[in-house]
């Protein structure tokens, strides 16, 4: 699939680029993940497939991907806080109330995708995937917990195979 469209026919547009066709302005649907198998950490998600992640990322700056990756940082630390205030028996309550905070990550990169110009869009549709995957999978505390440990993985990863720099 090509994200990468010219000027407008003739010239015409003043420079604006084409938007899009419709069928390429869809969110994708989200692709199954499992956090857990028999009950234990899927050991892959923190290897091989945070590596493959990484890779699929390389057009993404790791700027700009710590920039999400502060944000779940961030919910992690007020789940901790929130979590310590009522009991760590209420964690999942807590979790409950920060999720929809949670489900803001696959609107940002929605939005990171939507504002990249034509020519960078394919750059930002794996981090686009990554987030939906991620969003409907996430259902509970200990899907979270081990999401924030695949994240940490990927952006590691990310450092060693796709940090691009700047722009």
């Amino acid at each position: 699939m090509s994200y990468s469209a010219g000027r407008s026919p003739g010239g015409a547009g003043r420079g604006r680029q084409e938007q899009p066709p419709a069928e390429n302005r869809q969110v994708p649907s989200p692709r199954p993940i499992k956090y857990f198998e028999g009950g234990v950490l899927n050991a892959k998600l923190l290897d091989e497939e945070a590596e493959k992640v990484a890779r699929e990322l390389k057009g993404v700056t790791s700027s700009q991907l710590r920039r999400f990756y502060e944000d779940v940082l961030s919910l992690s630390r007020r789940l901790a806080l929130e979590a310590e205030r009522s009991g760590n028996e209420a964690r999942e309550q807590a979790f409950a109330r920060l999720r929809p905070e949670f489900k803001m990550l696959k609107a940002k990169a929605v939005y990171t995708f939507g504002r990249a110009d034509n020519r960078h869009k394919g750059d930002f549709m794996p981090l686009m995937q990554f987030f939906v995957d991620h969003v409907a999978a996430v259902k509970s505390v200990q899907d979270f917990d081990a999401f924030c440990k695949h994240f940490q993985a990927v952006v590691a990863f990310h450092k060693f195979h796709g940090d691009r720099g700047g722009r």
